[in-house]
């Protein structure tokens, strides 16, 4: 079978057990689809909605930026949002500035640059400072099955005058938070869980968490990278 075949035959499938109710996770159904394959780089499988993802267990990935300013005495601030209150999964929860999943035929960076502006209003002269700086993956279990994920981290630093905005109703609003603030949230479990990796792994890197000040250090890092269950 070739791509389209086996496309054609997971979504008739899929649309069986939808019209069935018989599973949870596609009651939260998105129209939205995503390139399923062996590895990221590997040749694309087939496409699959993105609801039924974690009912099979596949992995996917998605694209989260870190936006944050730098004020006149070297002090960092994080461009946080909270999600909607309306939103199926995770709502009224704290979120990075943007993020989504990197649906079908997308790059990691143009997946970025379009959930910057939708979700954020970030324009186009901005995203010039956007910049690649790592990855973290996951995997957990929950009423909805297997969630198999891998999240490419950006950075951007934004100037003090920005403001950015709810563009698409998928935040309710955003807040520029000092460090200790954010790991205020961070500790207290008010973020979504990847987005709570993406926060951490930019304090990591930047040196607002260090190996001397936390001693669940490397194992803090080591569980970023998670391969498998």
């Amino acid at each position: 079978m070739d791509y389209a075949s086996r496309t054609s035959a997971v979504e008739k499938v899929v649309n069986d057990m939808r019209k069935r109710d018989s599973l949870l996770t596609l009651r939260g159904w998105r129209d939205e689809v995503y390139t399923i394959a062996a590895s990221y780089n590997s040749p694309p499988l087939f496409a699959m909605e993105r609801a039924a993802t974690s009912a099979f267990g596949v992995r996917v990935y998605g694209a989260h930026v870190n936006g944050y300013v730098v004020d006149e005495n070297d002090n960092y601030f994080l461009w946080i949002g909270q999600r909607s209150k309306t939103k199926q999964t995770f709502p009224g929860m704290y979120d990075n500035l943007a993020a989504g999943g990197i649906g079908n035929g997308l790059s990691p960076t143009e997946t970025m640059r379009k959930e910057c502006e939708e979700e954020a209003g970030i324009p186009e002269n901005l995203l010039k400072n956007l910049k690649s700086v790592g990855a973290v993956s996951y995997c957990y279990e929950d009423e909805n099955g297997v969630h198999w994920e891998g999240e490419f981290i950006y950075d951007l630093k934004l100037p003090k005058s920005f403001i950015p905005k709810a563009a698409d109703n998928e935040m309710e609003r955003f807040q520029l938070l000092s460090i200790s603030k954010v790991k205020e949230l961070v500790i207290a479990d008010n973020f979504k869980p990847n987005c709570a990796l993406i926060t951490l792994d930019f304090l990591m890197r930047h040196g607002f968490i260090t190996p001397d000040q936390e001693p669940d250090y490397f194992f803090i890092l080591e569980n970023m990278h998670k391969s498998g269950l």
